[in-house]
């Protein structure tokens, strides 16, 4: 008689973002979050960035528009891990 036992489950745990303070780092397509200053998120992805990468645009999630992000607002921009694989 042979038994069969089950591998214990591994947790796999995520750590949280990091903002990306150089937007040099981000490129199109890529999932973000950003936090602006009055408490509101903007979630969705990259569509197009400035070359000197002083503002991006990004087209939110759930069909909410594009919406433009300027540094000059100093906003919080993090990579959204959650949504990469979904490309």
């Amino acid at each position: 008689m042979r038994l069969h036992t089950q591998a214990p489950a591994r947790h796999i745990t995520r750590l949280p973002a990091a903002p990306v303070p150089d937007w040099s780092k981000l490129s199109r397509q890529d999932a973000v979050r950003v936090l602006l200053r009055d408490g509101r998120v903007i979630a969705g992805r990259i569509d197009m960035i400035a070359v000197d990468r002083s503002v991006f645009w990004v087209i939110q999630s759930g069909g909410r528009g594009r919406v433009m992000v300027c540094s000059s607002d100093r906003p919080v921009v993090v990579r959204d891990a959650s949504a990469e694989g979904s490309r």
